[in-house]
């Protein structure tokens, strides 16, 4: 089992990935973001072709989330879980 990459500022590939996940997070914190700005992120490697990222995304009056999206070899995208609502200084931490 791979482990967690250090937090690192997002690239356009990780925020491509945040903001086409943006309706399954709302869905799971019960509600709609006017401000949805993907941060840093972590990332975890599993046999060399799924991933999971955990990316902090700041949704505005010093509230950020965590998402936790997993990646597959073929390209598919899920949210497996969110932890919200966390404060923008709030680490990123595997969950």
């Amino acid at each position: 089992m791979s482990c967690w990459s250090p937090v690192k500022p997002v690239t356009p590939e990780e925020k491509h990935i945040c903001l086409e996940m943006k309706s399954q997070v709302e869905t799971l914190a019960g509600g709609n973001f006017a401000v949805y700005i993907p941060v840093d992120f972590i990332s975890k490697n599993e046999g060399e072709i799924n991933y999971t990222f955990v990316i902090k995304v700041d949704v505005g009056g010093d509230k950020c989330l965590h998402a936790k999206i997993f990646e597959s070899g073929g390209g598919e995208l899920d949210v497996q879980d969110i932890r919200y609502p966390k404060s923008c200084s709030n680490t990123l931490v595997p969950f």
